[in-house]
């Protein structure tokens, strides 16, 4: 049988509440079973029995007493690295990933970390993660990280950055389009991880920052 979801969503007037539950068939270019996987990896639980949503506020409320934005980068680090498979991440992406962490603003690494400096932070990780130059879109990085690790743990990690800052959500849509612009003209079966990468980032996104009340995927997954 065809997976269907049903969504729940609240509408509210004049301070009254009301509950809509909406049935659907599989809307995405993913198998069933593909996005019943999606679906469980962003709504349950990633690590420790927490969510994505739960690590990031962990985060959030540390961040709000570290001292030097030197101290909330090797933070952030952490945080990011922290649900990554150890045997990728010790071939080269660590090392990768810290290098520019420490040499991203150094010339604030003594003052303490600020909403700007924060946004701007996690803006440049999005360069470095996915995708920075329209004219020379280089995605190297996305590439090897979505073959090695999958499409829905790469988004993870993009997911876990946007979190921590939701100001950069359409930076991060921004940086989706222009890989979608570099791929336009190409065949969906000629970019697989593109298409998944696409849907997956939806689906997180509208998981954390839609009007959807995933209560009832908890229920089940």
């Amino acid at each position: 049988e065809p997976l269907r979801i049903t969504w729940a969503y609240r509408r509210g007037s004049d301070g009254a509440s009301e509950t809509i539950l909406q049935s659907l068939k599989n809307p995405t270019l993913l198998s069933d079973r593909d996005l019943g996987a999606v679906l469980k990896h962003f709504v349950g639980k990633v690590q420790d029995r927490k969510t994505y949503w739960d690590f990031a506020q962990s985060f959030l409320v540390h961040s709000n007493y570290t001292p030097s934005y030197k101290q909330f980068k090797e933070d952030l680090y952490e945080y990011l690295t922290a649900s990554m498979d150890p045997a990728y991440g010790k071939r080269h992406f660590n090392e990768q990933l810290y290098q520019y962490l420490k040499n991203t603003y150094p010339h604030n690494d003594f003052q303490k970390p600020n909403e700007f400096l924060i946004i701007r932070t996690c803006s440049r990780l999005l360069n470095f993660l996915v995708v920075d130059n329209p004219v020379r879109p280089n995605h190297f990085t996305f590439v090897d990280l979505t073959t090695n690790l999958g499409e829905t743990v790469t988004t993870g990690l993009l997911l876990k950055i946007v979190l921590v800052s939701h100001k950069i959500k359409p930076s991060l849509e921004k940086r989706f389009a222009i890989l979608f612009n570099h791929y336009e003209s190409s065949h969906r079966e000629g970019v697989p991880w593109l298409v998944k990468s696409l849907e997956n980032m939806n689906i997180a996104l509208s998981l954390h920052f839609g009007s959807a009340d995933v209560s009832c995927l908890n229920q089940i997954m």
